[in-house]
């Protein structure tokens, strides 16, 4: 009986994560409507950031991250022996509740070097639970909706799982609390279980039946040694864990913006169609896809530096033609996508030909005797069809542009 209860005396499983100068962290968020970040470090090396999220009537996020693992082929660290994340955070600010994250790469489903495929696991937390130091128990995380959604997800993968795990998150909610947002993270250490519960009264049970049937010295020296070579293995995994943790300052940053444009990318994308356009909205929306024409030559005879300018001053030419309410991604190399909630295909359409028109008479001041055009799609829903079946009528309305001759818009209600 006393072995039993011995096990209530078992120290913890701890994994220190937070503060640690080694383990790679970052934050993320929107632009406001002069260009710039909302989120800026307030200490990097204290793990202390803030964001000042603009009331413009937009959606929007800010967030931080710390790498676990992942990416460039590892595949992060097993995490599922650990019970609770014991959280010692600071915020003050207007949010009700925070959003805490594990990613986790899932086998044969995720892509090992694209972290927005690893399974989102989540779960939101009142901030008034936040003041004292808080235990979050990996049982509370559940599998986010959008990336079920998003990824298709079968039923097997649409469960937690800790097995594989890359990064951990906190972020605001969406769409932020318009104001000003303060955090310091202080501490993040996991907290479970040398050896398993069932596994501990396993190995008594077994002990037993190996006295009886052997004889107590031998299989007290059977198990002791037994055990004694289960430390080291534990010993060896916690080490691999921990030089996987030092190699993830390789990777590089990950953000819902773009780096070179300040657009939304994919992945902000992702975000902004989740709130405001759900799988069962009817809400009329218009879609501009854009394609720089003969953009490759360009970065010829140019260089990449001047690719790069010509990206940025097209940008700036596309942000001055739409309204506030509209959103401009970067799809990709020189594709830009236009999201227009509200608008009709009239309006869609004639708004892509001022900008065509717009462009194709911009001056370059840097390269005088560069003249560019732009191919245009154009398409609208007015609720009866899904938002990636619009996405693929106007990326074939952008490709028929193009095989038109380029320097034109298409309508995809024009050849549907």
């Amino acid at each position: 009986m006393a072995v039993i209860y011995a096990y209530e005396l078992l120290p913890s499983k701890k994994m220190l994560l937070v503060p640690s100068r080694d383990i790679p962290h970052y934050i993320y968020s929107d632009s406001n409507s002069a260009g710039e970040s909302m989120i800026r470090w307030t200490d990097f090396d204290g793990m202390a950031w803030e964001c000042n999220i603009e009331d413009d009537g937009r959606p929007h996020t800010c967030g931080f991250n710390v790498f676990l693992g992942g990416g460039q082929g590892t595949d992060g660290l097993d995490l599922s022996s650990y019970k609770t994340i014991n959280v010692d955070l600071d915020y003050s600010g207007h949010d009700q509740r925070l959003r805490f994250y594990l990613r986790n790469y899932v086998p044969g489903f995720s892509d090992i070097n694209d972290i927005q495929t690893a399974k989102f696991n989540n779960v939101h937390v009142p901030v008034e639970y936040i003041h004292d130091r808080l235990v979050l128990s990996l049982s509370e995380f559940s599998v986010a909706e959008w990336w079920i959604t998003q990824y298709k997800a079968p039923r097997e993968n649409a469960l937690p799982d800790f097995h594989h795990v890359v990064a951990f998150g906190i972020d605001t909610t969406y769409p932020g609390v318009p104001g000003m947002h303060s955090f310091k993270l202080k501490r993040l250490e996991l907290v479970g279980e040398w050896v398993a519960r069932d596994d501990w009264y396993l190995g008594i049970l077994v002990f037993w039946v190996s006295v009886m049937m052997v004889g107590g010295a031998i299989s007290l020296a059977r198990l002791t040694r037994e055990i004694r070579l289960e430390h080291q293995r534990l010993e060896r995994l916690a080490n691999q864990n921990s030089l996987l943790a030092q190699e993830t300052d390789k990777y590089k940053k990950l953000s819902m913006i773009d780096p070179l444009t300040g657009l939304l990318n994919r992945q902000g994308l992702s975000e902004y169609v989740e709130q405001y356009f759900p799988a069962d909205s009817t809400r009329q929306v218009s879609m501009v896809i854009i394609d720089i024409d003969h953009f490759k030559k360009i970065n010829d005879s140019l260089g990449h530096d001047g690719g790069d300018v010509v990206l940025k001053r097209v940008t700036g030419l596309i942000k001055s033609s739409v309204r506030q309410s509209d959103q401009i991604v970067r799809w990709g190399g020189e594709e830009f996508l236009m999201v227009l909630p509200d608008t009709s295909l009239e309006h869609s359409y004639h708004l892509a030909e001022e900008m065509r028109a717009l462009i194709a008479t911009t001056n370059f001041e840097q390269f005088p005797d560069l003249h560019i055009t732009i191919s245009l799609g154009v398409g609208t829903s007015n609720g009866d069809i899904p938002f990636h079946q619009l996405f693929r009528n106007v990326d074939l309305a952008l490709y028929q542009a193009k095989a038109q001759g380029r320097n034109r818009t298409v309508r995809a209600n024009d050849f549907n």
